[in-house]
């Protein structure tokens, strides 16, 4: 028969082999098991943080029992273990819309927005800045403007993974 060499678990088989059809039985297999490699029992838990300057300051945090909420259209946040910086305000959420995943650079309310709520009293939508959003997860480096009043401008940069 032929000569085979291993490497990284990879079994690589000589033109003789390949030929033959026996390569591809050999290979396959030693593939699969390869380290670096994901296996479909591999779950990814719910992460990640989003920090705020400017009108609001603080850290929303994603842990284990937030709620991440996502789709092809877009992500809702909720849940999330910490808090920003507001007397009057609490039960933040943030809801990105999009009509696929991409990065974005330019807001259209209702298509493709980044929002975040207080209260369901009070929302910043993004003006400038950019998002990319993919499969379960996104960041942001956005500036942020409230919704319906005057009010100091936010800023926003972070990522997030949504339990898959």
């Amino acid at each position: 028969m032929g000569t085979t060499t291993r490497c990284s678990q990879v079994v690589i088989v000589n033109r003789t082999l390949l030929k033959a059809g026996v390569g591809l039985l050999l290979a396959v297999p030693m593939i699969a098991m390869a380290p670096g490699y994901a296996s479909a029992a591999t779950k990814t838990k719910t992460s990640g943080s989003l920090v705020f300057s400017g009108g609001l300051k603080g850290t929303l945090k994603l842990g284990s029992k937030s709620k991440c909420d996502s789709s092809a259209n877009g992500v809702t946040l909720s849940s999330f273990t910490t808090s920003l910086n507001s007397k009057d305000l609490n039960g933040w959420t943030v809801t990105v819309k999009v009509p696929k995943f991409d990065t974005y650079k330019k807001f259209r309310p209702g298509i493709d927005t980044f929002t975040l709520d207080a209260n369901s009293s009070s929302s910043w939508i993004a003006i400038s800045g950019s998002m990319t959003i993919i499969t379960h997860s996104g960041s942001v480096n956005l500036m942020l403007g409230r919704v319906g009043s005057f009010s100091r401008t936010v800023y926003v940069a972070g990522t997030w993974i949504c339990a898959s």
